[in-house]
């Protein structure tokens, strides 16, 4: 993210977000890292 930032020299707010199709679980890594998770069932909930 740090990377992404210098980069593009933003000054807004960056989130992790991560989409997958099987969830994530929560651990002491996963926890600290990622800011929202969503899995891609959301994608067609619609269709």
């Amino acid at each position: 993210m740090s990377t992404f930032i210098d980069v593009t020299k933003t000054h807004k707010q960056v989130f992790l977000t991560l989409i997958t199709s099987f969830g994530i679980t929560p651990n002491k890594h996963s926890i600290g890292l990622v800011d929202n998770a969503f899995t891609m069932d959301i994608l067609f909930e619609n269709a």
